[in-house]
């Protein structure tokens, strides 16, 4: 037994599946992302992708601001589209992740892999450890996490010029 046991029951174990019938999403006044659940509003809610690499638009974590768990997202496509605006916006802050269009060079380093890409037209340089970690494929896209964290996705790898893909390939797994 420990000191939560006591507080523990069915009732504080219970998920409640946020859907367009019991909630609604809003921006507040001073520009944050609000919620109205069974008609009890929340100024400031948190959104949170509970599978973000498997799932990213459904089982989205919505909580407050002192991070107590308000409800699920099943599925952000049941929602209408100005609400999935407002969800998406919402998340867009939290999952900022630049599409790679081009990858210049990638050079292997004592363990450490340096990659120069092109994002919007521009260079971009960043350092990847762990290659095996931190490269996912999901179907056609690609996610990369970088050393500080940052994540980077290549949306069509078929869309990067042949020399570039043969760049990555050997490191997609």
């Amino acid at each position: 037994m420990n000191e939560y046991t006591d507080t523990i029951s069915p009732e504080t174990l219970k998920t409640e599946y946020l859907s367009p019938e019991n909630c609604e999403f809003y921006v507040s006044e001073n520009g944050f992302t609000g919620m109205r659940i069974n008609g009890e509003g929340h100024d400031r809610v948190i959104l949170k992708r509970a599978m973000p690499y498997a799932f990213p638009d459904d089982y989205v974590c919505v909580t407050d601001e002192e991070k107590n768990e308000l409800g699920i997202i099943e599925h952000v496509s049941s929602f209408s589209e100005g609400q999935r605006e407002i969800i998406n916006a919402e998340l867009g802050l939290r999952y900022f992740c630049p599409v790679i269009t081009d990858i210049l060079s990638i050079k292997e380093k004592m363990g450490h892999f340096y990659f120069d890409v092109k994002i919007r037209g521009r260079k971009k340089s960043f350092t990847v450890k762990d290659i095996s970690k931190n490269i996912r494929k999901h179907g056609e896209n690609i996610d990369i996490t970088d050393v500080d964290g940052n994540r980077y996705r290549i949306t069509d790898l078929s869309g990067i010029p042949g020399k570039s893909r043969r760049k990555l390939e050997p490191y997609i797994y």
